[in-house]
This record gives C-alpha cells, sequence and structure tokens, in this order.
C-alpha cells in the first residue's frame, strides 16, 4: 500500500468521522474552508443596492410563453462616505438561498455550504452616495453559469477609487438568480438553440452573447432615467459620468465585454478576465477596434503548449485563434499573462477559497499560482487600465510587480 493511499485513507476516515459527529454543515466548513477577499485600497467606503427590472421591450427566449418579458437582478455598487460599525453586505447576495441552490445542483446535501452563508463582502447595502462629484461607470458581464457577486474584488477595487459598477445575473444563464419576490430562478439552457446549437454551436453561442449584451445595454438605459423602476427616485444619475463607461467581464462574460466595444460607441474600453470568444462571429472579431483592451488570462494563450484549461477541445483552440486575431487587430490593447492558473483563477473562488487549509478539497480549476499574486495583478491591472482609458491618466502598467516573471505583461509600448 502506497503512502499516498494510506495518507488519503486516513484523510477519508477522519472527515466519515466527522461528518457522524458533526453533521454536513460542519463538514462543509472542514472540507470547503472559505475567507473574506481582502478590503480593498481606495479612499471610498462602498455602498451597494439591488434592484429587479423588467425590459419591456424584449421578450424572454428561454421559456415558451410569448407574454414572458425579460427579466434581470441587478446590483449598483457606489462611492460613499466610509462608516465604521456597519454590517457588510453578504458576498452573494441572498446567500441562503443561494448556496442551497448552488449546493443541490452539484448534488451535495443543501446545508453542506451553508457556512458560506456568513462570508461578507466590503460594502454596505442602502449607504447614500457621494455627492457632488461624477464616476465614470463600468458595466459587469459574469461567465456562463456564473452571478454578478463572482468578481466582487475587481468591482470594490474599482469602487473605492471612484467609480461605479453596475451587474446583472443573466438570467437562466447565471448559475442561480431571483425575481421579485425572491423566487429561485436556476441555471438552465434554451431548449432550441441547445439543440440547434449540435449542428452549428459558434451560430448559436453568438446568439446568447447577443442575447447578454442587450442586459448590458437595457442595464445602461435604465441608469440615465430620472426614476428607476417602480418609480424609485434614481440616486445616480447625477454622480454618473455617462462620457465615461467600461465594460467588464469573465469568459463568457468576456466575450460579451468585447462585443459591447463593438456595438455601443458609450462604451469606451473594456477588460476581459480569461475570455471566451469563440462566439464572436468573422465580422465581428476582424473587425477594426482601437478602443483601449485588456486581457487578464492564463499563459496558454500566449503558448498553446503550455499547459491549461480553456483551450483543451476544438471550441477552445478555436477561441485562442479568434483572441489573437482580436489582439492583432487592436492597437491600443494590452494583456496580463499568469503562470500556473486555470479559468477560475480568474473569479473570487480563487480568493476566497483556502487551498492550504488541512482537509481542504483540492480545487484543481483555481490552478496553483499564489492567491495574493492574483489578487495583486487582477485589482491593480484594472484599476490602472481603467483610470488610463476613462480618467485620462498616465498608463503605469509596466510598473506593475511580475514576481520574479510569474506574470508577463503586453503593452502597446
Amino acid at each position: 500500500m502506497s503512502k499516498l493511499y494510506q495518507k488519503n485513507s486516513l484523510k477519508i476516515i477522519i472527515i466519515f468521522a466527522l461528518y457522524v459527529i458533526c453533521g454536513c454543515a460542519a463538514v462543509g466548513s472542514i472540507l470547503i474552508p472559505l475567507e473574506p477577499i481582502n478590503p480593498p485600497s481606495g479612499k471610498y467606503g462602498i455602498g451597494t443596492q439591488v434592484y429587479f427590472w423588467t425590459d419591456n421591450n424584449r421578450s424572454e427566449v428561454y421559456t415558451t410563453d410569448p407574454k414572458d418579458l425579460r427579466q434581470l437582478m441587478v446590483q449598483v455598487w457606489y462611492p460613499a462616505e466610509k462608516r465604521e460599525g456597519y454590517q457588510y453586505a453578504p458576498h452573494v447576495t441572498f446567500p441562503e438561498k443561494a448556496i442551497t441552490s448552488i449546493a443541490k445542483t452539484a448534488g451535495l446535501p443543501s446545508n453542506f455550504g451553508k457556512h458560506g452563508t456568513t462570508l461578507t463582502s466590503n460594502s454596505v447595502f442602502g449607504l447614500i452616495p457621494i455627492q457632488n462629484s461624477q464616476f465614470p461607470l463600468i458595466l459587469f458581464s459574469h461567465g456562463d453559469g456564473g452571478m454578478l457577486n463572482q468578481n466582487t474584488s475587481q468591482i470594490e477595487e474599482l469602487v473605492s477609487h471612484g467609480y461605479i459598477v453596475i451587474a446583472c445575473n443573466h438570467t437562466y444563464n447565471a448559475s442561480v438568480t431571483f425575481d421579485k419576490d425572491g423566487n429561485i430562478i436556476p441555471y438552465k439552457q434554451n431548449i432550441d438553440w441547445n439543440e440547434q446549437a449540435q449542428y452549428h454551436k459558434k451560430y448559436y453561442t453568438n446568439l446568447l452573447i447577443k442575447y447578454r449584451y442587450q442586459d448590458m445595454e437595457f442595464m445602461l438605459k435604465e441608469l440615465k432615467k430620472e426614476n428607476l423602476q417602480g418609480e424609485i427616485k434614481n440616486p445616480f444619475i447625477n454622480i454618473i459620468d455617462f462620457n465615461s463607461i467600461g465594460a467588464m467581464g469573465h469568459s463568457m462574460g468576456g466575450g460579451t465585454t468585447y462585443l459591447s466595444l463593438l456595438k455601443n460607441q458609450e462604451i469606451k474600453a473594456g477588460v476581459a478576465f480569461d475570455g471566451w470568444f469563440f462566439g464572436l462571429l468573422e465580422n465581428e472579431f476582424l473587425a477594426k477596434n482601437n478602443k483601449p483592451f485588456l486581457h487578464i488570462g492564463q499563459e496558454q494563450f500566449v503558448d498553446q503548449g503550455i499547459d491549461g484549461d480553456i483551450n483543451n477541445s476544438v471550441e477552445g483552440k478555436e477561441n485562442f485563434k479568434i483572441y489573437n486575431k482580436i489582439m492583432n487587430s487592436n492597437e491600443n490593447k494590452y494583456a496580463a499573462y499568469i503562470k500556473n492558473s486555470l479559468h477560475y483563477t480568474y473569479t473570487d473562488i480563487k480568493l476566497i477559497y483556502n487551498t492550504s487549509a488541512p482537509f481542504a478539497l483540492p480545487l484543481d480549476s483555481v490552478g496553483k499560482i499564489d492567491k495574493k499574486i492574483v489578487d495583486y495583478v487582477m485589482d491593480q491591472s484594472v484599476l490602472k487600465f481603467f483610470n488610463y482609458a476613462l480618467k485620462k491618466q498616465e498608463m503605469s502598467f509596466k510598473a506593475l510587480k511580475d514576481f520574479n516573471g510569474k506574470v508577463i505583461y503586453q503593452s502597446p509600448n
């Protein structure tokens, strides 16, 4: 019997004993140890608010009732005065319902991830926004099966330095979301699209990212109104600089972000985290686009021969080719590649999951790179990039740490 097998067997016995003695909720906190993300570095406090909006001009393509309209759960983060002693918002909005739903989807006991409900962000619900100033606006798009909170670290870092960020759960494309009555809306696929995608996957993935882009376009339109839905006075209309708008997203959200740069003249700059650009059509990814664009991703994007997890399929190899064509056709391009990273390195999962805890289950999808490096590179690259693109500050990309060659930076000059 090998030492490795003995070691793992002992671990399994201990876990089983804990399960019997403590119950699955306690075991969950041992097997999946979580810790909060770091506080942001900026001078502003962070207020946040959740809304439920209906796009009355768009039907819902995921349901069969032609009368159904597109409904979105939306969250806004904004600069506010720092307040001591206030209760921070949970890291995942409506955490108990959301985490229970995700656990069930994963085939785990419903209370297995209960400890995650106590995980907090650095934002406070309902704080009064900073007045007499205007801030750039960033639209965020999560990945396929992701959630609007999945990159809270980058969102809060931006807001603490004077940005407003808005995100939605792309309904049915998010792992879980909610309607205005608090009912759970789980992830599901559009049946017609899914069946047809077997024969023309790129075309139907393109339909999906365009539908997601319309969510972003809709949020921007709503923010320009004097009153938000429900006749709520819009607290953001006077503090948003609508001449300084950017977008960012992870995975398919990165592809959605790039599409938004092409389709919307108001969106001036974009950031993709380990982007999935497969759904872009040839006339889109070959289009000349000199808006500032930053991609932060795996070293595999530089060289397919390097181990990774996004290009290990036919679609993945196509994604790699499209990415390179995007970068070759854009003169105002920036990139940061992190060695020993994987797809979910570029979400909060990397930051909140304590892989060094004694009985932590292995989580191969977040990569072996130190989370402190990831936190620094993502937060600082995004902040410096948008400061350059939207606040007209000098671009100091080369001043960022490369951690003894663990990070590769590229810029036009």
